[in-house]
């Protein structure tokens, strides 16, 4: 789905957990927890999970560019395909296009007698799927958009994705993509935001 039609079929989400896509790779879901605590915001919170191997991931902005580093560094042969993708994804285009036009694989590693040895499962298996990949980030930049509309989040993780390509690191890319402390007071009177 395109992210137009992603906005529109989370428009007002009540409490609890939403799915967003379901894949034979996994789930991707936008859970509402509500209000966090009674002298933050009123405006509701949300979280992107994803459900996978029947597990449950709370993944982070830092842990998206981070994966694609990984799928990069797993097979180089397919960064541009990949980076373009993820630019086209920002843009509000579809994941499974993308997939199609771009012809990722499922998997941007195999688990052979090569890659056994190395540590990690991330290592072995390219980390997630590429759909799960792909549709998760979209969740990703809606959830950003419905916890703080003024970022801009679609634009903001484009130029994320671009700052990784030139060669920075994902905490210089993703220094962006954080809550920026607003002008003035840190703290505000709970009596002076209800007047």
């Amino acid at each position: 789905m395109r992210y137009t039609d992603l906005v529109q079929k989370t428009t007002n989400l009540p409490l609890g957990k939403h799915g967003i896509t379901e894949l034979e790779s996994g789930a991707v879901l936008i859970q509402n927890v509500g209000q966090r605590h009674i002298f933050l915001s009123p405006r509701d919170e949300y979280r992107l999970l994803i459900e996978t191997g029947g597990k449950t991931f709370a993944p982070r902005h830092s842990d998206f560019l981070t994966e694609y580093l990984l799928k990069c560094e797993c097979r180089p042969d397919l960064r541009l395909p990949l980076s373009e993708a993820c630019d086209a994804l920002c843009n509000g285009a579809s994941p499974s296009e993308m997939i199609s036009s771009k012809h990722l694989p499922a998997y941007f590693s195999v688990v052979s007698q090569e890659t056994w040895t190395m540590q990690t499962s991330s290592f072995q298996s390219g980390g997630l799927p590429t759909d799960l990949f792909l549709y998760g980030l979209q969740g990703l930049i809606r959830v950003y958009d419905l916890n703080d509309p003024e970022l801009r989040a679609p634009e903001a993780f484009r130029k994320a994705f671009l700052e990784l390509q030139s060669g920075h690191s994902v905490q210089e890319a993703s220094l962006r993509l954080k809550q920026a402390v607003r002008p003035g007071r840190r703290y505000f009177d709970r009596v002076e935001r209800s007047a």
